[in-house]
């Protein structure tokens, strides 16, 4: 871990959906394969230990994850007592089948795992080829494409994930598709108590977001250059054991009002605020110095999970100062990747949710538009 969050102040926007009554109006409306014929579990991390169980992993066994990975994905292949081997990925994420090729033979490995970063479609067809000729079983990764409007993503791995929790405003939530047999799980609900304490924070979180319309605090670029100087961006050291996964969860799937709220809410117009917001973002940031959207382009059938932007790293540190709501993976495992050592710490994931509203969108522009300029003069 390079930051600590401790270290700054509370984001004063939220990072994730916030409750809302318009999340009760009906569902339909956008196509994701994990709306129907999955198994609910408490979080995609579960799920994943799941599809890798029914692919065959075993203790000893190996699993390819992208070298640019969040902790949960390789703590979830340490609890199999399996071992996560890692191939590197190119400027934009996809995965370097060349250098791969050259690994897989004399690694052998039981199957792939292939994120789509951010709602987009990674290489599928071509993780697809080369998982059939060297008989791998591909897992695709959807915890941030749950939606699809294409309707493919989800349904060409032989098992597919997905953390309904980064895009509705629910407590939990993993799912698992088998695209290989009708949607089976041996999990149990969750205490009647965790439900109710569940439902009871949505309707307090909800009623925290309807009395929260207060004045956003002013970007006064030179305080922030003041407090970056005498505040050094934390570094922290390497956090050993499992701080991701918890076995005794694996067992339960999602909490009720997870999954009620999943499939009733209005996924429609949920896919249509994500995809105005990644827009509003896109223009907001172009011609920006020091900063770069990850995908200057957002195709038709893509509904994103976050906005994704290569900056200077001491811009995090500024941005976290400012209280933006901003995440970036940081915390991953060493490998000689060169694009993933670079993006942990210059790949920044800002909220496109459908919760946001228009003036937090335009403050949060601002912010990275004032700040990045305050960066080229530090």
């Amino acid at each position: 871990m390079l930051a600590d969050g401790r270290n700054y102040p509370r984001s004063v926007i939220p990072i994730l959906p916030a409750p809302s009554w318009r999340d009760v109006l009906g569902g339909g409306g956008a196509k994701s394969a994990f709306l129907h014929d999955t198994a609910s579990y408490a979080q995609g991390r579960y799920a994943l230990a799941e599809a890798l169980r029914r692919a065959g992993v075993v203790a000893g066994g190996a699993v390819w994850l992208p070298a640019f990975h969040c902790r949960s994905m390789a703590e979830t292949v340490l609890s199999l007592g399996a071992v996560p081997r890692f191939y590197n990925v190119t400027s934009d994420l996809c995965p370097d089948f060349a250098a791969l090729s050259e690994r897989v033979e004399d690694t052998p490995a039981t199957a792939l795992l292939l994120t789509h970063y951010f709602g987009f479609p990674n290489a599928l067809d071509a993780a697809q080829q080369f998982c059939s000729e060297h008989k791998l079983v591909l897992i695709e990764d959807c915890a941030h494409a749950f939606y699809d409007l294409s309707g493919v993503l989800g349904t060409v791995g032989r098992y597919a994930i997905a953390s309904p929790w980064k895009f509705l405003a629910v407590r939990d939530g993993g799912l698992l598709r088998d695209n290989t047999q009708a949607a089976t799980s041996a999990c149990r609900a969750q205490p009647w108590l965790a439900n109710a304490k569940a439902w009871a924070a949505i309707l307090q979180l909800g009623w925290q977001r309807i009395r929260s319309r207060r004045t956003l605090p002013v970007i006064d670029v030179d305080e922030l250059r003041a407090q970056a100087a005498v505040v050094a961006a934390p570094s922290g050291v390497p956090t050993m054991g499992y701080t991701e996964f918890f076995p005794a969860q694996a067992a339960w799937c999602a909490l009720h009002s997870s999954r009620w709220l999943t499939a009733h809410a209005p996924h429609g117009r949920i896919a249509q605020r994500r995809r105005h917001n990644y827009q509003r973002w896109l223009a907001g940031v172009q011609g920006v110095s020091g900063v770069q959207a990850l995908f200057l382009q957002l195709p038709d059938a893509v509904v994103p999970y976050a906005f994704p932007l290569l900056v200077d790293d001491r811009l995090f540190h500024l941005l976290k100062l400012a209280g933006m709501p901003v995440l970036r993976w940081e915390d991953m495992a060493v490998t000689d990747c060169a694009v993933a050592n670079s993006y942990r710490v210059r790949l920044l994931q800002l909220p496109c949710h459908q919760s946001l509203r228009e003036a937090e969108l335009a403050w949060m522009i601002h912010a990275v538009q004032a700040l990045a300029l305050a960066v080229e003069r530090l």
